[in-house]
């Protein structure tokens, strides 16, 4: 069976058997990528339906049982509510069709998903309600334009968390399945053994935006540093770069001492640092799941984040698997993270629990068997792979000779 993925995909950490030298930069999301590389690894034949803003003409890569097909993006998409984009991507799926789509987002990859004809399921990973509430532009008015066509013509949605799910409305509901984000199984490879823990703390967020509320950590670690002054602060992704908003703000108004901007870096990288931080802080005021969370609790990183911040209560088991707080008040993010780096053995006793947790119920092996099993329902009949592990091995003798 052929299972099409459409949506935002980090084409570097894609399971290829031989990778392209040049591969266009796009906008990208890891967890497309792990759930893809998942799927591989079960032994699906994977076409790939992505964008990249950087190519004149389409693009399609065939690397055995991985296809990629990259569709175009055009500027300042929102003033022609993504035609040029949802019709770029229909466009490689029809030329290079499934026999179903897994469509990450509610947006111009599950549109044009849904106009190729090919069953589909979209996976809801933001409410855009929630997010044209707290982001007041037209930007996100056309975004919640697409999702309202998309999610009343898909006949099948996801969830990405029980919160996603319960601001839904009943008849959404009726159609939805809550299916939580995963982590890979190769995140724990990705972190060094006998972790020498640096003297920083960490945000990974992509964005510097009232919603990820950056700017109330930056006041609270300064607070922190009156009795750490030695202690620094990592921000990581997109507005943290050199000269970005986040180090412009911190500039302004005198909340740069000890701070370090890295911007964007590769996956890899990411967990590296996140892996040898004391905490994360993670000040979003609201969040439908909260992936970097869930890394830090894989790679051995207390975790502090906001007490009412969307899923996040929930992901931490209620307080269990890392400190909730009043993420409004810096000061409450200050003295909270102050306790944590006085106490090692409590940092020690919230990461044992955090991981343990993360196993059980966000590991690839548990939500990736969920997702197949949702499909095969969608579909009305199994899903069945391609490749055996027997047929895998014939193929690798067979090469060898």
């Amino acid at each position: 069976m052929k299972i099409g993925v459409c949506g935002p995909v980090n084409l570097q950490i894609l399971d290829w058997e031989k990778k392209p030298e040049h591969l266009p930069a796009n906008n990208s999301f890891p967890l497309t990528s792990h759930f893809v590389n998942a799927l591989l690894k079960r032994g699906f034949e994977v076409i790939v339906y992505t964008n990249s803003a950087t190519i004149q003409e389409p693009l399609f890569f065939d690397d055995n049982r991985l296809k990629v097909c990259i569709a175009r993006e055009r500027p300042k998409p929102g003033r022609r509510l993504f035609q040029f984009e949802v019709n770029d991507l229909k466009q490689m799926i029809l030329q290079h069709p499934c026999d179903f789509i897994s469509a990450w987002w509610t947006y111009e990859y599950a549109w044009a998903a849904v106009r190729s004809k090919i069953p589909t399921v979209a996976s809801l990973h933001d409410v855009a309600h929630i997010i044209l509430w707290n982001h007041r532009d037209i930007f996100r008015v056309v975004r919640w334009i697409m999702n309202e066509i998309v999610v009343r013509k898909v006949e099948h949605l996801i969830a990405n968390s029980a919160y996603t799910y319960n601001l839904l409305s009943n008849r959404l509901k009726r159609k939805t399945i809550v299916i939580n984000n995963f982590y890979p199984d190769n995140l724990k490879e990705l972190v060094p053994q006998n972790i020498v823990k640096g003297n920083y703390i960490i945000t990974v967020a992509q964005g510097f935006t009232k919603r990820k509320n950056i700017h109330t950590a930056l006041h609270a670690f300064q607070e922190i540093r009156q009795n750490h002054p030695n202690l620094e602060y990592y921000l990581i992704g997109v507005g943290t770069e050199d000269d970005g908003p986040a180090m412009q703000y911190a500039k302004v108004n005198g909340l740069a001492e000890g701070v370090r901007f890295f911007g964007m870096m590769p996956y890899n990288d990411l967990i590296q640092l996140v892996a040898k931080a004391k905490v994360m802080i993670h000040p979003a005021v609201e969040e439908s799941f909260g992936m970097v969370i869930l890394e830090a609790m894989v790679a051995g990183t207390a975790v502090v984040a906001g007490s009412s911040s969307g899923f996040v209560p929930y992901l931490l088991d209620h307080g269990k698997a890392g400190v909730l707080c009043d993420v409004s008040s810096s000061s409450a993010i200050a003295a909270t993270i102050s306790n944590l780096l006085e106490d090692a053995s409590l940092r020690e006793a919230y990461t044992d629990y955090a991981a343990q947790f993360a196993e059980t119920n966000f590991s690839e092996k548990v939500v990736v068997k969920q997702h197949l099993e949702y499909y095969a329902k969608a579909l009305g009949r199994p899903l069945v792979p391609t490749w055996t592990e027997a047929q895998e091995l014939q193929a690798e003798t067979a090469e060898s000779k």
